[in-house]
């Protein structure tokens, strides 16, 4: 995105469609004007920031709304900012969207609200990317984690290792560019290897005690297990609510594995639950060539998935069930086609023909994925990019570390390396800086 902090940005800021309200946003050195002038007011207002403030929109006819004026830099983008809160009717908000445009605003670009925030440094590129990551979020797990990022976690703690690294390599730099000065003296090797000790020991505890990005965006995997003709195609269908996969009496009709995602849950006030739900070929003793390729597809499935719904056939003398492919696999045990048997003793009874139990399946398995899935929910999360960036600083430590003069000018180049690599998660640190820290620690060129 190219800075364009000139000018004042509005765009709505709530979700598209119908709503009981909606909101604008308006941000830049223009703000309280466009807002005087949405008020037909010849000056802008001259309200406290921060104060929700009904008002009269004259459009016509007159809409009543509420508004309030963030003062600079206190505000979401560090600039002079405003949000009006009106009815949420797509036309209306479309109104007053190109009243302010007609007054001297410009249609704020994608994200470039955070942008403003970023550049005038009322956030750092993690907290961005939080928000970003909050707006996405599709689960619990998500949410969770774009919040802990927008709160300024990991940016805190990167910021903090940015100091460290950054006075280190302002004395180190000082101590081979000023050597002939008397006031300057070069750090000490020890002393230089044991912050780089430390600095290291701290990115390395951060990257072991941090999850993953990518093992809360993969939705966990269920997998339907059981003999042929147990139930599950009929099962699989009325977990996603379509017929999706083939159902006929005869037995080995499935043979492909077949996945979809299914929501589960979606609990008041929460995001939804989820899950990737497989259907596959029953097992049992293969007898052609086909059927030994489905059956190891369905075993590679079954080995992949985070619970295993051991489906049987309620109705039959004696139903066989499914065993945990891999030690410790979560099973949860379900009596299908239960509107013909007389009874489950012990499992979940569900009928995939008239619907019943099937609401408790569904919660069932929330309950399990939640449950093995909780373990790291303490955890904080890392984007690909956040973990490269840390790796990167960890290895031109480590070499420093391993370097035979660790006051060279090669060492202080990976120095650099490793602090540009930690800047670009949290807090930042050019090279005027770097000697902005030599001036302010030495008495250079007395």
């Amino acid at each position: 995105m190219t800075p364009r902090t000139g000018d004042t940005i509005v765009a709505v800021a709530s979700p598209p469609g119908r709503a009981p309200r909606g909101l604008i946003r308006a941000s830049g050195s223009e703000s309280a004007q466009l807002l005087g002038g949405v008020l037909g007011r010849d000056d802008p207002p001259t309200w406290p920031s921060h104060r929700l403030r009904r008002i009269v929109i004259p459009l016509p006819p007159e809409v009543p709304a509420h508004a309030a004026v963030f003062h600079a830099p206190a505000s979401f983008t560090g600039e002079t900012a405003f949000e009006i809160q009106l009815p949420g009717h797509p036309a209306l908000l479309e109104r007053v969207l190109e009243r302010l445009r007609e007054a001297g605003a410009r249609l704020a670009e994608p994200g470039e609200f955070s942008f403003r925030a970023l550049i005038r440094g009322a956030m750092d590129l993690t907290r961005a990317e939080g928000v970003n990551a909050a707006i996405a979020a599709e689960s619990d797990a998500e949410l969770s984690a774009a919040e802990r990022l927008r709160a300024g976690e990991l940016g805190d703690a990167a910021s903090g290792l940015v100091a460290r690294l950054g006075e280190l390599l302002a004395r180190l730099e000082a101590g081979i560019d000023f050597a002939d000065e008397e006031d300057v003296v070069a750090v000490p090797r020890r002393e230089l290897l044991a912050e780089l000790e430390s600095i290291r020991g701290r990115l390395e505890d951060l990257l072991a005690r941090s999850r993953r990005w990518g093992e809360i965006e993969a939705l966990p995997r269920v997998a339907l297990v059981g003999p042929p003709s147990a139930g599950k195609s009929s099962l699989f269908n009325a977990l996603l609510g379509r017929p999706r996969a083939l159902v006929r009496a005869e037995s080995g009709t499935t043979r492909d594995v077949l996945t979809e995602r299914v929501v589960l849950e979606r609990p008041a006030g929460g995001a939804p639950v989820a899950a990737m739900v497989s259907d596959m070929a029953g097992l049992d003793a293969p007898e052609t060539a086909l059927d030994r390729a489905a059956q190891r597809n369905a075993r590679a499935a079954i080995e992949a998935a985070d619970l295993l719904l051991a489906v049987h056939d309620a109705s039959a003398a004696d139903p066989r069930r499914a065993e945990p492919a891999v030690p410790g696999q979560a099973v949860l045990a379900v009596a299908a086609k239960a509107d013909l048997a007389d009874r489950a003793e012990g499992d979940l009874a569900v009928s995939a023909r008239t619907g019943a139990g099937l609401g408790a399946l569904r919660r069932a398995i929330a309950e399990r994925i939640g449950a093995r899935r909780s373990g790291t929910s303490g955890a904080l999360t890392l984007r690909p990019r956040h973990v490269e960036r840390i790796e990167t600083a960890l290895a031109r430590i480590r070499a420093v570390e391993a370097a035979p003069d660790v006051g060279s000018e090669l060492a202080a180049a990976s120095l650099r390396e490793a602090l540009d690599a930690l800047a670009a998660i949290g807090g930042t640190m050019s090279p005027d800086d770097v000697l902005g820290r030599v001036f302010a620690t030495f008495c250079i060129g007395k």
